[in-house]
């Protein structure tokens, strides 16, 4: 059906484009997935430079986000036309109408109507995976029809208004569009999403509850390492990993990060998280490296890291890991030890990384652990060495894991 749309025309290098919005229930209908298109299956692996839509990404992240979220925002698409010789842009300027003298000279040439006949065929280059969102999430359904499990619809957002970037399709030039645009389309870092998610509790959490007011945002380092001279006390995604883990021992099971919980459930995770870090940070190490907080006070927690191997990050997760395994187990008469009682035991331990003890569980050598493996591991050993009561077999698995990665070694004796 021809139409005649709003438009801005412009020009980047040598590819004319033109700026149009769409109502969301409008741009679903309009656009074909390239995948879709007649003859798709003919086209050479060349010709196929769109990539397959992930229709599981859609509707598990995506679509919920488009469906649940009030403050939603996505990106212009950018697509291409097919079959637009017939489309005609009508500049203000030559449409006859006059301006004020004071208008730019250049409104009247650049704005203006895009007539469209009918016939184009309108082709995502960068947004297939937001189109098909949009459609799950107005209509419940993934692409097959079927109805999206515990996925409650939302028909008004086929109101939400879009960008489009629309050019007329050459196939050289929409095939380096496509490669160029998702080439260069960095991912955002786990920092990034840590600082940025608004999905993830836990992170909303961290930065905005415990960060600033257990522990001076500035000795928080948004890289994910610290240097041997580096003034800051932690990282956030340490803070971060160890918080997560904490709310999964509290409540039992996996988080879900890519959706908000009910209110209660965020407000309770919220109090655990600052009863545990108020606690967690009272760690003789820990305390005194935030003492003074303020750049005077760097290079003494430099000194400090470099003195106590559990003020470094991975050892710090560790830690956390084996105090949360001593706060699942059962001791004699179904007592369980308290977080209080977990701390004391630790600040009883000489934690000086050329201690003997810590070779083959923290240290290799003169360096730190690296690793998830490593850490998991780590954290087991500091668990058994803080006391967790184990049953025999399990002492000796520990025993034949230790001694396999410490080149025969015996299991050393718990320390508490």
């Amino acid at each position: 059906m021809a139409s005649q749309l709003p438009a801005f025309q412009g020009k980047f290098g040598s590819t004319e484009y033109f700026v149009i919005t769409m109502k969301a229930g409008e741009l679903v209908r309009t656009l074909t997935i390239p995948k879709e298109m007649e003859g798709w299956e003919d086209l050479t692996p060349e010709e196929r430079f769109q990539r397959e839509v992930n229709y599981k990404r859609v509707a598990q992240h995506i679509a919920p986000y488009l469906a649940t979220d009030d403050d939603r925002f996505i990106g212009a698409f950018i697509v291409a036309a097919h079959q637009a010789d017939d489309m005609i842009f009508e500049s203000l300027e030559s449409s006859g109408v006059k301006f004020p003298h004071g208008m730019p000279k250049s409104f009247p040439k650049q704005f203006g109507v895009l007539h469209l006949d009918g016939s184009e065929v309108l082709v995502p280059l960068d947004g297939q995976h937001r189109l098909a969102a949009l459609k799950f999430a107005m209509e419940g359904k993934d692409n097959t029809g079927k109805e999206i499990s515990g996925f409650q619809p939302k028909p008004e957002v086929a109101s939400d208004v879009c960008t489009v970037i629309l050019i007329r399709h050459d196939p050289q030039k929409s095939r380096k569009i496509f490669n160029k645009v998702n080439r260069y389309a960095k991912p955002t870092s786990k920092s990034d999403n840590l600082i940025t998610a608004d999905d993830d509790y836990i992170a909303v959490i961290v930065r905005e509850k415990i960060i600033g007011n257990l522990i001076e945002s500035r000795v928080v380092n948004t890289s994910n390492t610290l240097s041997a001279s580096s003034g800051f006390f932690t990282t956030l995604a340490t803070m971060y990993e160890i918080s997560l883990a904490y709310e999964e021992t509290i409540t039992g099971r996996k988080v879900d990060t890519t959706k908000l919980p009910p209110g209660a459930d965020i407000k309770l995770a919220e109090v655990n998280l600052k009863t545990f870090w108020s606690k967690f940070l009272t760690i003789k190490p820990y305390e005194v490296s935030l003492l003074n907080s303020l750049d005077s006070g760097d290079k003494q927690r430099s000194e400090i890291r470099a003195q106590s191997v559990i003020c470094k990050p991975i050892v710090q997760r560790a830690l956390a890991e084996a105090i949360f395994l001593l706060l699942s187990d059962e001791e004699a008469g179904g007592k369980k030890l308290g977080l209080t009682e977990i701390i004391n035991r630790i600040n009883t331990i000489d934690w000086n990384p050329s201690t003997p003890i810590w070779q083959g569980i923290l240290m290799l050598g003169d360096k730190v652990i690296t690793g998830n493996g490593a850490m998991k591991f780590a954290a087991r050993m500091l668990a058994y060495l803080l006391g967790q009561k184990l049953e025999k077999t399990e002492i000796t698995k520990l025993a034949e894991q230790f001694a396999s990665s410490t080149n025969g070694k015996k299991l050393p004796e718990v320390l508490i």
